[in-house]
């Protein structure tokens, strides 16, 4: 219980609980437009997707702020990877929240001489540039789990058994098992990796380089909304540096 009240209390939380509920929705409209059963059905769940986005925008009002300051910090981090994908997705956040706190403003009605289509292509392409600075760490720290592993078996630590060709059943069990070994050891790059991959599609898609359906978009939202809420529910689960 008392995690649950430290959890609740964090800003954070309640953005990817309502981002979960959001994608959800997404899909769920989705699938009874498809099916073309109960309207009424749907629409109530793309206005609960609709209030949920208003409700997080607000929720990241002035974040834009956080964003830069935390560049700052990644600036100066001894690793040259790290410090110049993490300080370029810092900053493209950042951006993207700019454009983001402008889209809420003309939701609001405070501002009603904004582009919203033009600053939410703006909001997509930061927002993908950033992710995509994500993944390319990403694989950094895959690549290197993996040369740390092979510098391993050839000490001697490492289980040299369970690295064999795929020649028969047993062989595929190996390496299954070494897999999840791996993959277990390491769930922070693995719990980011999946959120990352399914967030990459999202503004890719908005942006119009390639064509997935609302209930595919859901989809991956809410996998990738699962995989930070497992982050931060579970603090050796998220990479660090963040």
């Amino acid at each position: 219980m008392d995690k649950w009240v430290a959890l609740n209390s964090q800003t954070g939380w309640k953005d990817k609980i309502a981002r979960l509920i959001q994608y959800i929705s997404r899909a769920i409209w989705d699938i009874l437009e498809r099916n073309d059963s109960n309207p009424s059905l749907a629409d109530q769940f793309k206005t609960l997707e609709y209030i949920l986005s208003s409700f997080r925008k607000l929720l990241r009002f002035g974040k834009c702020l956080d964003m830069f300051y935390a560049s700052l910090r990644t600036f100066h981090y001894p690793d040259a990877a790290i410090r110049v994908t993490l300080t370029l997705s810092k900053l493209s956040s950042a951006l993207y929240l700019i454009a983001d706190h402008l889209m809420w403003l003309s939701r609001t009605g405070l501002f009603k001489n904004i582009n919203v289509q033009k600053w939410s292509q703006t909001a997509n392409k930061y927002w993908l540039l950033s992710i995509t600075m994500n993944l390319c760490r990403d694989v950094y720290e895959i690549l290197r789990l993996v040369d740390l592993h092979r510098a391993a078996q050839k000490s001697g630590v490492a289980d040299t058994r369970l690295s064999v060709c795929v020649r028969s059943p047993r062989d595929l069990q190996r390496l299954a098992l070494q897999s999840y070994g791996v993959l277990y050891g390491h769930r922070d790059v693995v719990v980011d990796t999946v959120k990352n991959v399914c967030d990459f599609f999202i503004p890719f898609a908005a942006l119009g380089y390639a064509n997935l359906s609302p209930r595919t978009i859901g989809i991956l939202g809410t996998i990738s909304s699962m995989a930070g809420i497992i982050a931060i529910a579970e603090p050796s689960t998220q990479l660090v540096p963040s």
